[in-house]
């Protein structure tokens, strides 16, 4: 030790050794903030659980570059948050119904708006926001049967929505706002002054539920007073919450995947919610419900409890308080649920609307790609090395070539006019993959001559399986130039064996 200290007065007292640069003086430290505490009221607790842009979305699918979601797995959260005792109110900020604008046809979409509706019934729903999208399935009567919410939306008679709902649970109450983006079928009111005017009754805190937009949100949360926080819909990402003048606004991931937790502890008068992202209400959010804690002895856990809760008295007393979470909806809470009757009435009720769709009409039937081959064998031998004809492959990793909600998009026809829409082996082999006529069409009685044409291949085309949920980075102009099959070319009107031209 001594020795080291020498060496080191030697290296300094060295004239060839450069002075050290003098650096600046340091910034006079910034005084920590402090909180300006209201009125000292009881510590209420609550957490607020909300999702946005469900979008149709009932399972988990498979496709995505993040498998979560699913109503089931929605449920087992709800339920362990639930279980902690602490009062859980349940929402959901709009565009709930609709699978995108591609869906196959207005049956489909009948069968999937009503199939959530049920799903977000039974997992606890308190308040929706309405949304234009979500008027497609049955417009204003659907929604209004249902309970949706729009302040902002000018409604009457039998299709009214009611602007906003108070709701109290374990002697916590909290008033609910919808906030719905403009559409062109409803005549819309002024956001702010339409909040202000539903939030009408007395609560212990109010929230918006929004799929307005950004810059709604913002003139919203900025102007109207008393408002605890904004909970609304993503635009193109999810972004952090954003906290400035007035109410914080605070968004949550699309297509059902997470559900996000605002745990919010509430101890003055109704205010704009202060969002902490660590402390004691981290850790107290953080073990509610089982997570990150191992099982203790229940004396143990009891005495936990009680020092978190004087800890929680004193820290937040005449503030509100609200840490935010967003939970994976993830395989961890995979296991059998009491949504399975409702579910497996949900994909019945899919074959049913497929039944339908593929009943016989004038339109031309599906060939398959064997009748394809007769003529078409060098564009079905380029298709052979082409992802698409692996398609099913993936559903049947998974155990899935049953389920309808995939089986549209890893096989050929159907629920279509003219296709098939049994799930069964038989069927299911004629059709399998993504042949030829899933993206050109049905070509029964295509002779060449003109009666039966394919049709062009366009991004929609494209578009009806590789949606923003199933294929998120899809770009066209890359995704098409990888099909070997369209890199082969041959004019309509060439001799019949002409050599094909490449692209």
């Amino acid at each position: 030790m001594y020795a080291t200290f020498f060496t080191l007065v030697a290296c300094l007292s060295d004239p060839d050794v450069s002075a050290l640069p003098v650096l600046p003086e340091l910034p006079p430290k910034r005084p920590s903030a402090v909180v300006e505490r209201g009125p000292e009221r009881e510590l209420r607790e609550l957490v607020v659980a909300f999702t946005g842009s469900v979008r149709g979305e009932v399972e988990v699918c498979g496709c995505p570059t993040t498998p979560y979601g699913g109503f089931a797995r929605r449920a087992a959260l709800l339920d362990r948050v639930a279980a902690t005792g602490v009062p859980l109110f349940v929402v959901d900020a709009g565009e709930m119904l609709v699978k995108g604008l591609t869906a196959r046809d207005e049956l489909d979409r009948s069968v999937r708006a009503q199939s959530v509706l049920d799903l977000a019934a039974a997992t606890r729903l308190d308040a929706w926001a309405a949304a234009p999208t979500d008027l497609l399935p049955g417009g204003l009567g659907l929604l209004a049967r249902h309970g949706a919410l729009a302040a902002n939306w000018r409604t009457s008679g039998a299709d009214a929505l009611a602007p906003s709902r108070v709701v109290e649970r374990g002697g916590v109450r909290i008033g609910l706002v919808g906030l719905a983006a403009d559409s062109p079928d409803v005549p819309s009111l002024a956001a702010v002054e339409a909040v202000k005017s539903a939030m009408a009754e007395p609560a212990d805190a109010w929230f918006v539920l929004s799929n307005a937009g950004p810059d709604v949100n913002r003139e919203v949360a900025a102007q109207v007073p008393g408002l605890a926080a904004i909970l609304a819909t993503e635009g193109d990402r999810t972004d952090d919450p954003v906290v400035g003048a007035g109410a914080p606004i605070v968004e949550t991931p699309g297509r059902g995947r997470y559900v996000t937790l605002v745990h919010t502890w509430l101890a003055t008068d109704a205010r704009p919610l202060e969002l902490v992202e660590r402390g004691i209400w981290r850790d107290v959010a953080a073990t509610r419900y089982g997570r990150e804690v191992e099982a203790l002895p229940e004396e143990v856990r009891a005495e936990e409890v009680r020092r978190d809760r004087a800890r929680l008295a004193r820290l937040t007393a005449g503030r509100a308080v609200a840490y935010v979470e967003r939970v994976p909806l993830a395989e961890d809470l995979d296991g059998a649920s009491a949504l399975d009757p409702v579910l497996a009435r949900f994909r019945d009720d899919l074959l049913q609307a497929a039944r339908a769709g593929s009943a016989p009409s004038s339109a031309p039937r599906y060939a398959t790609g064997a009748a394809c081959a007769a003529c078409h064998g060098d564009r079905l031998a380029s298709w052979g090395f082409d992802g698409h004809a692996r398609a099913l492959e993936a559903l049947a990793r998974r155990g899935a070539t049953g389920d309808p909600e995939c089986v549209g998009c890893h096989t050929t026809g159907f629920g279509q006019p003219g296709g098939f829409a049994a799930v069964d082996v038989a069927a299911i082999g004629a059709f399998r993959d993504v042949q030829c006529e899933a993206c050109h069409g049905p070509m029964s009685g295509h002779d060449g001559r003109g009666a039966v044409r394919s049709r062009p291949v366009t991004e929609a085309t494209c578009r009806t399986c590789h949606d923003e949920a199933n294929s998120p980075a899809f770009d066209y102009a890359s995704y098409l130039a990888k099909i070997s099959c369209s890199r082969m070319a041959a004019p309509e009107d060439a001799a019949p064996g002409a050599e094909p031209r490449r692209e």
